[in-house]
């Protein structure tokens, strides 16, 4: 379905009201919700321990504990930076077609651009990037989800436009990206909603990385959603104990029997309990909760152990400790299986994203007289390379034997040696070869 059908069978073919309707939808809506919701947990500790209301004892208010933990930061963090943090993605495949790419990458400063797209994808499900071109440049910039509007052919799911909306200073701003432009809506000053700004597009749609979403092909699925409830009950039973501990310490004054003075009973602590001057009869004494903090260990080790497998984080750093020692590479492999499972599976959804960006990268190229055979811009492949632990020494050890019976590469060895920037030891070992060259020719003429 072409987008102007789409308009016309669903919008009587009004622009502005596709434009508006589609953002105002209730499934857009809620979607948008969910994000907001997701920043206002990350960003301003909106956590759900924080309504915990507080409790009322013998007619006075008692302020409780609201304890919040921000494992969700930490995971988030370690994912992105597990993948992308150290190790940028490199290019490979034919030297021509990288040559060119690698120009684009480093122009664009594409390290960063990825960096902050897998941040969006583990965040909030899902990133949208949008490739143009300036002065003859190739850039990209990511798109706030929580302004993001893909519009999708409902049999296909093919996109057939993106609607950027956001609100600033009382006006309403719609940016709306076809097949072949980009304009800009607006009612500023007040006015009916009118077209401030149209250019041609000559890169197409915003890229749409998305995870698996059971509900909805069409838009991501937060990750932070499999893990924040665990996250909230590690709060509130940590909130009760804080509680209970102090109460287990403190005690609650309990007075019996007719007391002489009209002295209260004290508040806080024990100052004051002298003071007090009983009857015959009478009795004072601090009543004491008992603390299991052996049942609270058990339960809150076993969330936090959940937390980790869900989150696919390494118990040893969820833990607190960042540092293995007297582990084989197996070992370490096996301690970190589940967070390599999740950095393969966020890598396939970047390389599904990257194809897309290529490819718009080489319509453009094409444009300013810059060509690759398709068998030669096929060949252009991804190399992620994880963060993980690693015995350099071993590492080291196994490419000179590698190396000495031929069966890699220099660029395949720079790969896996995460202390070094291939590029730039490419590029060096490049010049250093052509120095070298030219040396041994002065030396053969001086021989003759």
């Amino acid at each position: 379905m072409e987008l102007q059908e789409y308009i016309r069978n669903r919008y009587d073919g009004q622009f502005k009201k596709f434009m508006q309707e589609e953002v105002n939808s209730v499934p857009a809506q809620q979607h948008i919700r969910e994000i907001v919701d997701i920043k206002e947990y990350l960003g301003k500790n909106q956590h759900k321990i924080n309504t915990r209301p507080n409790e009322m004892f013998n007619g006075k208010q008692i302020e409780v504990e609201r304890v919040t933990l921000n494992y969700a930061k930490q995971i988030i963090n370690f994912s992105v930076n597990f993948l992308l943090g150290k190790n940028p993605v490199q290019l490979a495949g034919k030297e021509n077609v990288i040559n060119e790419l690698n120009k684009v990458y480093k122009k664009g400063k594409y390290h960063k651009i990825d960096y902050r797209v897998l941040s969006d994808i583990v965040r909030y499900g899902e990133s949208f990037e949008y490739v143009y071109v300036k002065d003859g440049n190739i850039f990209s910039q990511t798109i706030d989800p929580s302004e993001a509007y893909p519009v999708y052919d409902p049999e296909t799911n093919e996109m057939l436009s993106f609607v950027q909306y956001y609100h600033s200073d009382y006006t309403d701003y719609y940016i709306v990206f076809t097949d072949d432009i980009v304009a800009k809506y607006s009612n500023i000053g007040g006015e009916d909603i009118r077209l401030i700004e149209q250019r041609p597009n000559n890169t197409g749609l915003p890229i749409h990385y998305k995870t698996e979403n059971e509900m909805d092909s069409t838009r991501g699925h937060a990750e932070i959603n499999d893990f924040i409830d665990i996250i909230d009950s590690m709060e509130h039973l940590l909130s009760k104990a804080v509680d209970g501990y102090y109460r287990h310490i403190m005690g609650t004054p309990v007075l019996t029997g007719q007391s002489l003075t009209n002295a209260e009973l004290p508040k806080h602590g024990a100052a004051g309990a002298h003071g007090l001057r009983l009857d015959d009869d009478g009795d004072f004494k601090y009543v004491t909760n008992p603390f299991d903090h052996q049942a609270f260990k058990e339960l809150y080790g076993t969330l936090k152990n959940a937390l980790g497998d869900i989150a696919s984080m390494p118990n040893v750093l969820l833990n607190g400790s960042s540092t293995i020692s007297n582990v084989g590479d197996v070992a370490i492999e096996s301690i970190f299986y589940l967070s390599l499972i999740k950095a393969n599976m966020n890598s396939k959804i970047l390389t599904d994203g990257f194809e897309q960006r290529i490819e718009k990268m080489r319509n453009v190229l094409a444009m300013q007289g810059i060509e690759f055979s398709d068998d030669d811009f096929e060949e252009t492949n991804f190399v992620f390379s994880p963060d993980m632990p690693k015995d350099d020494s071993q590492m080291i050890e196994n490419i000179e034997k590698l190396k000495e019976i031929g069966v890699i590469s220099t660029e395949s060895a720079l790969d896996n040696v995460s202390f070094l920037d291939k590029v730039s030891e490419m590029e060096r070992l490049a010049s250093q070869g052509a120095d070298d060259g030219v040396g041994n020719t002065d030396d053969d003429n001086g021989d003759g």
